[in-house]
């Protein structure tokens, strides 16, 4: 069974993996963003992007909008090309698209809590249209619909945390739903990382704010380790350092120390470079799935990490301070 899936896979996924080999050579490299964040201003490091792929998405932007917007059609341009024109199982497009669908949800809630509007905050990457997003969210999907209208009815508004627990909840539920449709075992594993990541990251900040259990296992997300949720009950009463072995001794996190689990801001650059691992591993697959969908990854880290150098200074952020949130983020 194990070989007639990946031969089908191999013939599925052939010509994807050959633009892959061409392609994920031209991703940015640790040298370029260094010269990012040594150049002055954002002319200078439009400059240095424009002799990469992301060049031609940016050089027109003068703003941290406009930048915002470049990246993000650089991001649809890819998804195109990869998920759609490829014609790769709907629940692979799926898994790409949940994150984009959940951040606009995200967004639109604290809009709605918050009395404000959501539109300029919303992209058009996820499966559902940004506009389905407004009003009483009529044509969302139903858990999505009820997610937007929670707190329509609530006498005080909630704290963000709760509704960024929330939306996060249902998000890792859906990538794990849509992981385990497209019957790619790549996909599964990542799921189950992140799943596993983001417990141990509501662990660490449970500690914090001495959660009680109950409120900490409101938000759990399920589908990841049984160890992690074992831990439940004590991690409030625990030092950072006895939360720290405990998390570390389940060996569900890759390479996590136990310094890495002391703080949350340590955990989420560690956590990053966890999970390119993972991505660094599968691009190495002779063929199948896992080359193209850890490229398709790998750009959408890129993104994110363009996002940090170049927004982050337009923001104000002085050099040290982005050096330090893309450290052992770059490859």
């Amino acid at each position: 069974m194990a070989m007639t899936a990946r031969i089908r896979d191999d013939i599925c996924y052939g010509f994807a993996v050959g633009r892959v080999r061409v392609l994920e050579g031209r991703l940015l490299s640790r040298a370029t963003f260094e010269r990012l964040l040594d150049a002055e201003d954002l002319r200078e490091q439009k400059r240095v992007l424009a002799e990469t792929h992301v060049g031609r998405y940016i050089e027109s932007a003068e703003t941290a909008d406009e930048v915002e917007r470049a990246l993000a059609a650089s991001l649809s341009d890819l998804y195109e090309e990869f998920l759609e024109r490829a014609d790769l199982p709907s629940a692979v497009v799926t898994f790409f698209q949940v994150p984009h669908d959940y951040a606009n949800l995200r967004a639109a809630l604290k809009a709605r809590v918050l009395g404000v509007r959501a539109e300029a905050m919303l992209t058009s990457l996820g499966s559902v249209p940004p506009e389905a997003f407004g009003g009483d969210g009529g044509s969302l999907p139903e858990t999505m619909r009820e997610l937007l209208t929670t707190f329509d009815d609530a006498e005080e508004l909630p704290a963000i945390d709760d509704l960024e627990a929330l939306v996060d909840r249902a998000m890792f539920t859906a990538l794990a739903e849509a992981a385990r449709a497209s019957k790619v075992r790549f996909l599964r594993d990542l799921a189950t990382l992140r799943i596993n990541l983001a417990n141990a990251r509501l662990l660490i900040r449970a500690r914090t704010k001495s959660l009680p259990p109950a409120e900490i296992q409101a938000r759990f997300v399920p589908g990841g380790s049984k160890a992690l949720e074992a831990l439940i009950p004590a991690a409030s009463r625990m030092s950072a350092a006895e939360l720290a072995i405990a998390i570390a001794d389940t060996r569900v996190l890759g390479r996590m120390s136990e310094a890495d689990l002391t703080d949350v801001e340590r955990f989420d650059m560690t956590a990053d470079a966890v999970v390119a691992d993972r991505m660094l591993a599968a691009r190495r697959a002779p063929g199948g799935a896992e080359p193209v969908l850890a490229y398709v990854l790998a750009r959408e880290a890129e993104v994110l990490l363009l996002r940090t150098a170049v927004v982050g200074r337009l923001a104000g952020l002085d050099r040290e301070s982005v050096r330090t949130r893309l450290k052992e983020r770059v490859s």
